[in-house]
């Protein structure tokens, strides 16, 4: 039986698995900003000289009340053994996928500066490696203009000038900054590489793939030992805390009514929230939910590992996730597959031939002479029509269901690095630190979901990649139609080419078809969240699983999610190495103080009210983002 079990070897699981892992001793950082323990407190902590303002408080200002449980990883040299870990990765090697994905579409650098990556005791990490290594040259600066190109006013301020005004000037500043440079795709990797053996991960790391999550619950007695075990320790973090309160204030007559008050609202909530946690764990009818005693964990070949915890790190690139329009399954006729094919296969190729002990090569996308049509308006989609033109294509296709968009980075992320503007769009302020507030403290997740696909805006492609392919686009060789969705295909055996037709009553005759697409996320129909959700039945909305804010699956269960599944409670950034470190911190201070408890030793847990909580969320999010 082991402690964890991270599925999945990609960035998110080597950012958690570090966490996890006992750290080296810290280098001597190239400044004054060595990391720390303490950068890993999810509490924001006051500066010096930084009091707490005596006197009422004030109630327009506060939000509703809530007690949130909160915690903190245990002190270095503290007496808690080390957990048993264990990755499992289809390819057995960390970031496998990660790498075969760039390198299949031919991706230079990434999107993202170098202050967001997988190390998460050193924010600079990234940045000591690369001058540690000489290779300051596989920085790319972000050019003396960031374009933004959306009809649809994805960046919109009358402080720009006119609405149509779409160019934003960098300051000389942030262009000389190391911290704004995108690492290249050859650099990244080899930091992964030295991350992994910096902290002795491959040690953890099996190879296998899952075929079923299946939880193995708690027979009653345990059940009731483990409860009231923990209620005892929530009560006496509860008095605890409510002590020192009352100790450290010099408070009047008012504060003192105000604090019996609060004591008062502890103890009702120590009921309903001790009691809390006991109400969430039952049903609609009232009856309690049996917990998880361990995981029972299936892989391909029939091997089984059990874990206490398992943590699902897979990203959405699973095969059985790729998003299929609907005009592909209404297809009658037998076709060669490669003839139609999804993004999903063409980046699982380079991983897959090194898995076989192939010779690694980038994969076909076409053969010299053919006629493509490429579906989708994102990034990979950009660069498939790229490879394409590489590759001896005659002529490229390109279709999508909206306008061309392009952004320097996949979030909202242009926003702070260009001076931090700010614009309402759909009722929702988008200026970073504000989005990341209105964000944390939106209590209904529908408008959340909202926020995010606000924030994400769909498919978008990189100013890098639409220099490249513009002068194919004005001289025809590349066709961009926009607005335009595929309504019918039929397979021509005789002619062996494909024969479409779009909404807008023209045609296309061409010899294959690439799926830019995406992939579907839905965790009611994820084969390896089955088992979980029939003990386990949370609300998912549009697909999107509503967990905890710890990013566990649901009281009880202690299976935690990263990446797109935990978006409703990372936000926006949850599927990029930001939202890796971000789920990280959350994930692993909440195995830490289960784990304490489970072996008897005192645990940092705290409870604290839902404003500091939501503050360091977004101190959290907004220091790995913004600078």
């Amino acid at each position: 039986m082991i402690d964890i079990l991270i599925i999945g070897g990609g960035p998110h699981a080597l950012t958690l698995a570090s966490l996890l892992s006992t750290p080296p001793p810290d280098p001597k950082p190239a400044d004054d900003s060595a990391p720390s323990r303490q950068d890993l407190d999810p509490r924001p902590h006051p500066t010096r000289g930084q009091t707490q303002p005596r006197g009422r408080r004030d109630k327009r200002k506060a939000p509703a009340k809530q007690r949130v449980e909160e915690w903190t990883l245990p002190p270095e040299g503290g007496t808690t053994p080390a957990l048993e870990l264990r990755v499992v990765d289809s390819y057995g090697t960390w970031a496998s996928l990660w790498e075969s994905q760039f390198a299949a579409l031919n991706i230079p650098h990434l999107r993202s500066h170098t202050l967001v990556h997988t190390d998460p005791f050193n924010k600079k990490a990234l940045q000591d490696f690369t001058v540690r290594q000489g290779r300051t040259a596989e920085l790319q600066s972000l050019p003396d203009l960031g374009f933004i190109l959306d009809e649809n006013a994805y960046f919109s301020d009358s402080r720009l000038g006119r609405k149509e005004q779409r160019r934003l000037h960098m300051s000389s500043s942030l262009k000389r900054n190391l911290s704004v440079c995108l690492p290249g795709t050859r650099l990244s990797v080899d930091f992964f590489k030295e991350q992994v053996e910096r902290y002795g991960l491959d040690r953890v790391l099996l190879e296998g793939t899952v075929d079923s999550i299946t939880p193995v619950m708690m027979e009653q007695e345990e059940e009731e030992k483990e409860v009231e075990e923990e209620e005892k320790v929530v009560e006496k973090a509860e008095e605890k805390e409510v002590a020192e309160e009352v100790a450290e204030e010099e408070v009047q007559e008012t504060e003192v009514e105000e604090k019996e008050v609060e004591k008062q609202e502890v103890v009702e909530e120590k009921e309903v929230g001790a009691g809390g946690a006991r109400d969430s764990e039952r049903d609609v009818e009232g009856v309690r939910k049996r917990r998880v005693k361990y995981f029972r964990v299936l892989l391909q070949g029939g091997v089984t590992v059990e874990a206490r915890q398992v943590v699902l790190a897979t990203g959405p690139t699973r095969a059985q996730m790729a998003n299929i329009p609907g005009w592909v399954e209404g297809i009658s006729e037998d076709y060669p597959e490669e003839r139609l094919q999804h993004s999903v296969s063409l980046m699982h190729h380079l991983a897959s031939a090194r898995h076989a002990g192939q010779s690694p090569d980038v994969g076909r996308v076409c053969d010299a002479g053919q006629r493509l049509m490429v579906v989708g308006g994102g990034l990979t989609s950009a660069h498939i029509v790229s490879i394409a033109l590489e590759q001896g294509a005659s002529h490229v296709t390109w279709v999508m269901r909206k306008h061309l968009q392009l952004k320097q980075f996949d979030v909202g992320d242009v926003e702070g690095l260009v001076g931090r503007y700010s614009h309402v769009e759909h009722g929702i302020k988008l200026d970073g630190r504000a989005h990341l507030s209105q964000f944390y403290g939106e209590k209904s997740l529908q408008r959340r979901l909202a926020m995010i696909r606000q924030a994400r805006k769909g498919g978008a492609v990189s100013p890098e990649a639409y220099v490249q392919l513009k002068p194919y686009i004005q001289s025809g060789r590349v066709d961009l139609k926009t607005y335009r969705q595929v309504s019918e295909a039929k397979w021509c055996y005789r002619r062996q080419v494909w024969s479409l037709a779009l909404c807008d009553g023209s045609g296309w005759t061409g010899d294959r078809i690439w799926l830019a697409t995406g992939c579907k996320l839905d965790a009611r129909h994820d084969p390896l969240l089955s088992g979980v959700m029939k003990e386990y039945p949370i609300q998912v909305m549009e697909g999107w699983p509503c967990v905890t804010p710890a990013l566990q699956w649901a009281p009880g269960c202690p299976l935690y999610v990263m990446g797109q599944y935990a978006a409703l409670q990372v936000g926006p950034h949850a599927v990029n190495l930001a939202g890796g470190q971000a789920a990280s911190l959350r994930i692993a201070a909440d195995i830490m103080r289960r784990r304490a408890r489970l072996i008897g030793v005192e645990s940092n847990t705290q409870l604290h009210s839902y404003a500091p909580l939501l503050e360091s969320y977004v101190q959290q999010m907004h220091g790995l983002m913004w600078l």
